[in-house]
């Protein structure tokens, strides 16, 4: 083959390379994470977990570290599975928290910042640690434990929307942090779904959804099976925002409030939560109207 073939088929081949799409890691976009933390950094933690992403795993993890997730989830309906087992006996108590969301490393450093933290869990909740031994009260036998969360994934561009004057917030925060909620929520705004909420507490714009006049907040609360501890996520939907001088920031006044835990029942023979309409089902969906009397208008500044 001539030399002058030979630069053709290169030229080409690299032509076509080019047209070829890439990772967003790749163009520049953060890379959407696991980051994974001790509650007690200064000992061993003897509470391992296997984690899953729609039936996939990531790995089994067992003391501080970050990995990439983003590949593994889906824009839409997911299932994050952890299967936890306990290592014994141990000499201390300790447990994992684990955190998914996009990140970007500080300029000047090496450290990983989360910004959201979309989801968060634990690994211990239920678990109770006694004479250098863990048991749980799902039974006595009971040597690992598997948690499903179904949470939705609808990107990220609404949780980039800066607060403006005028604008609307929902927040979503659990009742108490330190431990699990037995169920996920996720909310969808006249039709638009968010990012499912779990234990991390955040606020969405959500004005370019809203309309004058009436106006729905669909919750869909889905169980996750095995987990005991008693939880909620608590919901508010507050706005305008109006810039308050003399504090420095927006304040905005709350318009509804709402729960997670309605229509769910705990069975106290199994421990777990059973949707009181439907037993066998694993969620329930609810509508949840307001009315505003005037439409969204947003204001400038940032």
């Amino acid at each position: 083959m001539s030399r002058r073939i030979l630069s053709l088929l290169l030229a080409v081949m690299l032509v076509g390379l080019s047209g070829l799409p890439v990772s967003a890691q790749e163009t520049g976009s953060e890379p959407f994470l696991l980051w994974v933390k001790r509650n007690f950094g200064s000992w061993e933690n003897p509470l391992h977990s296997e984690l899953s992403v729609n039936g996939k795993t990531v790995n089994i993890f067992t003391s501080d570290t970050f990995e990439p997730v983003g590949q593994y989830l889906k824009e839409g309906w997911n299932t994050i599975t952890i299967k936890t087992t306990p290592q014994q006996p141990a000499n201390r108590g300790n447990g994992l928290i684990f955190r998914l969301g996009p990140a970007h490393k500080t300029p000047g450093n090496d450290q990983w910042i989360m910004e959201p933290i979309l989801w968060e869990f634990r690994n211990d909740t239920d678990w109770k640690f006694a004479n250098g031994r863990y048991s749980h009260p799902l039974g006595p036998d009971v040597k690992e434990v598997t948690l499903s969360y179904k949470i939705y994934y609808a990107g990220l561009q609404n949780e980039r929307i800066k607060l403006k004057a005028g604008d609307f917030v929902i927040s979503g925060k659990p009742t108490f942090s330190p431990w699990n909620s037995p169920i996920t929520a996720t909310v969808f705004v006249n039709g638009t779904p968010l990012n499912s909420f779990l234990l991390a507490q955040r606020g969405v714009v959500i004005t370019p959804f809203l309309k004058q006049g009436k106006n729905e907040i669909k919750l869909i609360s889905s169980r996750v099976k095995h987990s005991v501890r008693k939880n909620d996520i608590e919901f508010e939907v507050a706005g305008p925002a109006e810039w308050n001088v003399g504090k420095g920031q927006y304040l905005l006044k709350s318009i509804l409030q709402f729960k997670s835990m309605q229509g769910w029942t705990l069975d106290s023979k199994t421990g777990m939560l059973v949707n009181r309409a439907k037993p066998d089902s694993e969620s329930i969906e609810r509508v949840i109207p307001f009315v505003l009397k005037e439409g969204p208008k947003r204001g400038g500044g940032e």
